[in-house]
Parts: structure tokens; sequence; C-alpha cells
């Protein structure tokens, strides 16, 4: 019996309107002349690229499928595969924040707390003590993403507003 798919097209769809509604939004500051700081251009990456990456993990057990035709195989690896791209990604992502030095605010500390307890819930997920790999783990890990890249989107668009506020006061 071939799994139902359906959430993870509905997290790929998700994904993509929230790419592309946060790039065109993060366009406007440029565009209106008044260009990012370093640390701005920081978060604009994260939430794209975390998002684009959500997007690319939700469609791999899709794919996968067509390859292993066993679910649990499918969760396996994908499991596997979401954890190594996205600790690969967020590693990377922790050595760009400290070459820019930027600050770490009360959501950016949230988001990193919260990969690392949905990493944790990755690797027990995989040794299979507890519980089996599964599309409901595995869409749970896809749900925090997409949360953990809004919350940055909306720390990112807040820091751009309060910088225009500054410059009506001044």
């Amino acid at each position: 019996m071939e799994p139902n798919f359906e959430s993870l097209i509905v997290f790929a769809e998700i994904g993509i309107a929230y790419v592309a509604f946060s790039t065109i939004v993060a366009a406007l500051q440029p565009i209106r002349g008044k260009p990012f700081t370093r640390f701005q251009v920081l978060l604009v990456h994260f939430y794209i690229e975390s998002g684009s990456l959500n997007v690319g993990m939700a469609l791999l057990p899709l794919v996968l499928w067509n390859f292993f035709h066993d679910e649990l195989m499918v969760w396996r690896v994908s499991i596997w595969a979401l954890l190594i791209m996205t600790t690969t990604y967020l590693i990377t992502y922790a050595f760009r924040r400290r070459r820019v030095r930027a600050p770490t605010p009360l959501p950016s500390l949230l988001v990193m707390v919260g990969y690392g307890i949905v990493n944790i819930v990755m690797i027990i997920t995989l040794t299979e003590i507890f519980w089996l790999p599964s599309m409901a783990i595995y869409s749970a890990y896809l749900l925090w993403g997409l949360f953990g890249s809004a919350v940055i989107f909306i720390y990112f668009f807040g820091s751009f507003i309060r910088r225009s506020a500054g410059r009506l006061r001044g």
C-alpha cells in the first residue's frame, strides 16, 4: 500500500509560497534605497535557504518511494537525509553568524534551541528504540523548519521596520 504523501506536498507548496513571499518582502528594503545591515543579510540568507531546504526535504520521500517501495526504508533514509542536510546547513550558518559577529536575539536563540531539540528527536528516532521512523516524525521536523524560518523572517521584517521608524523620528 502506498503511503499518503499529500501532507508532504502541502508542506512543499506552503514552503515555496513562503520563500517566494519572504524574498519579495526582503527585496523591498534595497529597492527603497536602504541597504541591509550585515546582520539582516544573514537573516535573509537563513530564512530563504532554510525554507528552500525544507521544500526539498518535503519532496524527498516522494522520490525515495520510487526506489524502495518500503515505507519504513523511505522514512529511515528521509530522516537520515533530513538530519544530515539540516545539521550541515546549521553548522555553516553558525560559522557565518560568527564571522558577521551577529547578535543572538531571543527569536534566534529559540529557533536554534528548537533545532537542537528536533535534531535530538531525529537521532532518537533513528535508533528505533522507542518508535519507528514515520511520516509523523518527519512532518513534525518539517513543521519546525517552516516555523523557525517564519520566526526569523518576522524578526527580520521587524528589524527593517524599526530601522525605518528610527529614521522617521530622527
